[in-house]
């Protein structure tokens, strides 16, 4: 009896979880493209061809154009050290900054040295995908086992060498397997009982 109104709340926190980013993302672009809008508007307005949705446009273009230049200006030496600066100063104490940036990162196909690798994790009588967070004294591993489908919440596990198997699987298929409630795992593992 106990177990459904836990499964109703840790559905809704999952649920509110996979959504936050989702609407921060739109209000960021909504807003973004309401300061364009007084840059765009005046210019739209001295060429009659620019009626209707145009100025819209204007404004979308004038918005990739200076997410391309911050781009740029991110690459430079100063620019990156500032970053650097900024992350090791605050945002690396913000709980799940360096993994998140990770997976950014990996959905961004910037993934080079995966910072965390991936493994099959096993948890009771079932292995699960897990990224290994950090290597403990004693060959035991802190291991986070993502939930499905937000797999931006999940568990923290500690874990002897003999639960977990290494896989060749990249952060970004493991985290779209997850979303997708496990679509796609006979491709990333085709047997699974071998591992």
């Amino acid at each position: 009896m106990n177990r459904v109104p836990h499964f109703f709340r840790t559905t809704l926190v999952a649920g509110v979880l996979f959504l936050v980013p989702i609407v921060v993302l739109v209000v960021i672009i909504a807003k973004a493209l309401e300061f364009a809008h007084r840059f765009s508007d005046p210019l739209a307005a001295r060429f009659p061809v620019m009626a209707g949705h145009t100025p819209l446009l204007l404004a979308a273009l004038l918005l990739i154009i200076v997410c391309f230049l911050l781009g740029l200006l991110a690459r430079l030496g100063p620019a990156r050290m500032g970053v650097a600066w900024l992350e090791s100063t605050f945002l690396s104490k913000l709980p799940g900054y360096a993994f998140l940036k990770g997976a950014g990162e990996s959905v961004l196909g910037q993934e080079g040295q995966t910072p965390y690798p991936v493994v099959l994790a096993r948890i009771e009588d079932a292995w699960q995908f897990g990224f290994v967070i950090e290597e403990l004294d004693g060959g035991h591993r802190a291991v986070f086992v993502p939930g499905a489908p937000n797999p931006m919440s999940g568990s923290v596990y500690f874990m002897g060498p003999d639960r977990l198997r290494a896989t060749n699987v990249t952060v970004s298929a493991a985290l779209k397997c997850l979303r997708l409630l496990g679509a796609g795992g006979r491709r990333l593992l085709p047997d699974p009982g071998e591992h």
